[in-house]
């Protein structure tokens, strides 16, 4: 198969993903999501799961049409001792929530963001921050500054711009 990433990249040459079909990718990768979100050690006490790099890059679609979600390799559970260093930011600043910018503590609601930016780009047919660099990102992130409107979004995807704010 292929990342979500090389599957877009491909149908821009071509023609875009239907929307449809992206909206099937996504879920199938939400479902994916809310199992590690809900994983339980052996006495049933939640591990609380979070991916925290999810994107497109590490959303796999295989040639048999399932999704699968890759690289939990800056995963954290509760019981994690694994710290990462002052300063450094993990993962695709472009698909990151707020409060991990911030270095705040983080919970599956972060990897929810990420399917909202997900999702806007799905519906818009662009990038969420197209013509930004990281930095400006990581600045406007980490002031709280989300550029979400209705108006950005087409008229036939306006019905997900609740979904997306809501995820955002």
């Amino acid at each position: 198969g292929q990342s979500l990433r090389a599957v877009l990249q491909h149908c821009a040459t071509e023609r875009p993903l239907p929307l449809p079909m992206h909206l099937r990718i996504l879920i199938d990768a939400l479902a994916g999501l809310h199992h590690a979100h809900e994983l339980t050690d052996f006495d049933g006490n939640p591990l609380e799961v979070v991916h925290r790099d999810v994107s497109p890059h590490n959303i796999f679609v295989t040639y048999e049409g399932q999704t699968k979600v890759l690289d939990f390799g800056i995963a954290k559970a509760t019981d994690s001792t694994q710290h990462t260093a002052d300063g450094v930011i993990r993962g695709n600043v472009a698909y990151m929530a707020p409060e991990q910018v911030r270095g705040e503590k983080v919970d599956r609601r972060a990897d929810i963001f990420s399917m909202g930016v997900m999702l806007w780009e799905a519906a818009a047919g662009r990038r969420f921050w197209d013509g930004m660099n990281d930095l400006a990102i990581i600045n406007r992130l980490g002031g709280g500054d989300i550029p979400i409107d209705r108006d950005d979004l087409p008229e036939f995807a306006l019905e997900l711009g609740p979904v997306c704010r809501k995820a955002l």
